[in-house]
């Protein structure tokens, strides 16, 4: 049975602390809001006609050509690489790329579990339970229809996953499909953000907004069931096509600050309701036309105890590029994860990756970044640099990038830092009067700066006004350590 549509209250609710966090924006094209992996029509705004289909379907009703998007599995668990019809390629499965002597075999074999990043099975639940799918289908628009503009004159389209902070829990499995064809380019914002919805009965102005605004009332509501967030977004890149790629996550409110001293926050922080969620998001996404290209930024500042974003990118056809931007900002005493696999199959392709991890209370970061180099890759160029920053002793980061390479004309770079802020970077700053918090803050905004530059400028916003700039900023003030530091870790520059 179709769920119940909102209160007018709820409703209302919902629409203004979204508006409050500057969610809505008209900037959108087309977007699509969901409560609790529940489409809100209201919020939304659907497009189909030439050129793009922004919508909601049930699994049941997708049309052929995403429902066997729909059925692609992960880390090789699905052998079949999704060819172009006119492709000029082998049609190799995965399992025998670089075969007979590199290859990696079955998914369930040995070398091929070594080098997986353990979205296969989550993905298969995602399959198994989602209840809708969001599909971003975009096309050259017809030359006939004067009503809709070129694919490529379109504004960005927003998919954004909310969670009420006082609802009961549980698991949710959205599915996120996005398929831009040959020649067409498309803009693409996905988010996860936290609302605070008043119960039946109670109007919105007894509400406020969402991400970490709305955190600190959920620490004083009744404990509930813990929630879990297991996405998967599908990626499909035509022929001489763009997809500029962002995906936000707000959820979870905001960590306790100071709790690498502080062992009454420590204690707080274990008690905060989004303590015990987990947020799981695979993306995988396949370059499978010549000359397409894949940009994606990915931002990881939410207040979940335990998150994972997996990405995986293929490039399958020649002239393809990739770039990939991320950022891990983890406080309190999160867990957090990046898993990254760019995959060069065809020649003369490109990929570029920088990843930007910050660090801070009793939390920890694990980034592991792999590029694979297929023999049949000629000619390659790619580049992985990760740069961490650990803002206290407490706090532990670990980066294992990885390169895998079967060609032999190739030029490949990879590399990782780990560190504090430089002291003489502050020595410079304080000595044109700045005092040490204030130039220590303005070096750590700048270290996350850059990777929100490339995200979808449609949600970015400024450091003074409303936008992701903002909510960074505020999130950073509670993870950065208070006053002046005690002990130095190894780490930390001399």
């Amino acid at each position: 049975p179709a769920p119940a549509p909102l209160s007018p209250d709820r409703l209302s609710a919902l629409e203004a602390s979204l508006r409050a966090s500057g969610v809505l924006t008209e900037e959108a094209s087309a977007r699509l809001v969901y409560l609790d992996d529940v489409l809100v029509p209201e919020l939304s705004v659907t497009r189909s006609e030439p050129g793009l289909g922004c919508y909601s379907s049930s699994v049941e009703r997708l049309p052929a050509h995403l429902a066997e998007v729909f059925g692609y599995l992960p880390d090789g668990v699905t052998d079949d690489l999704p060819y172009s019809p006119s492709t000029s390629r082998a049609r190799t499965p995965l399992s025998a790329l670089s075969g007979p002597s590199h290859n990696v075999g079955p998914y369930n074999s040995q070398s091929a579990a070594n080098n997986q990043q353990g979205t296969g099975s989550l993905a298969a639940l995602n399959g198994l339970h989602c209840a809708s799918v969001a599909v971003v289908d975009v096309s050259p628009a017809a030359s006939s229809s004067s009503s809709s503009a070129p694919a490529s004159d379109l504004g960005p389209v927003h998919v954004v996953r909310c969670y009420d902070s006082a609802g009961p829990g549980g698991a949710s499995h959205p599915r996120t499909i996005v398929n831009v064809g040959d020649g067409a380019s498309a803009r693409v914002v996905q988010r996860v953000v936290d609302v605070r919805l008043p119960p039946p009965g109670v109007g919105p102005d007894d509400v406020g907004g969402s991400g970490a605004s709305a955190a600190p009332s959920t620490r004083d509501r009744p404990r509930r069931s813990p929630s879990l967030h297991n996405g998967y977004t599908q990626v499909r890149v035509g022929a001489h096509s763009s997809v500029s790629h962002s995906f936000v996550d707000e959820s979870g409110g905001a960590v306790e600050a100071d709790v690498e001293g502080d062992a009454d926050a420590r204690r707080r922080e274990e008690a905060r309701r989004d303590y015990d969620d987990t947020l799981f998001e695979t993306v995988s996404a396949h370059v499978a036309g010549e000359g397409g290209s894949y940009g994606a930024a990915v931002v990881d500042a939410g207040g979940r105890g335990r998150t994972r974003v997996c990405l995986e990118v293929h490039l399958m056809e020649e002239g393809g590029s990739a770039a990939v931007d991320g950022l891990v900002m983890s406080g309190g005493m999160q867990r957090k994860e990046m898993r990254t696999n760019i995959h060069h199959i065809a020649p003369g392709c490109t990929s570029r990756q920088g990843q930007r991890n910050l660090v801070g209370g009793r939390s920890a970061v694990a980034f592991k970044g792999r590029i694979r180099v297929e023999q049949s890759a000629q000619q390659t160029t790619s580049e992985q640099l990760a740069r961490s920053l650990l803002l206290n002793e407490k706090s532990r980061v670990w980066c294992i990038p990885s390169l895998e390479i079967i060609a032999d004309d190739v030029s490949c770079t990879h590399g990782a830092t780990v560190s504090d802020l430089s002291e003489e970077e502050l020595f410079y700053l304080r000595s044109r009067g700045l005092d040490r918090e204030t130039s220590r803050n303005m070096q750590l905004y700048g270290f996350i700066d850059e990777v929100s530059r490339s995200v979808d400028p449609s949600i970015l916003g400024t450091a003074d006004g409303e936008g992701l700039r903002k909510r960074l900023g505020e999130r950073l003030m509670r993870i950065i350590p208070r006053g002046e530091r005690q002990v130095k870790g190894e780490f930390q520059s001399s």
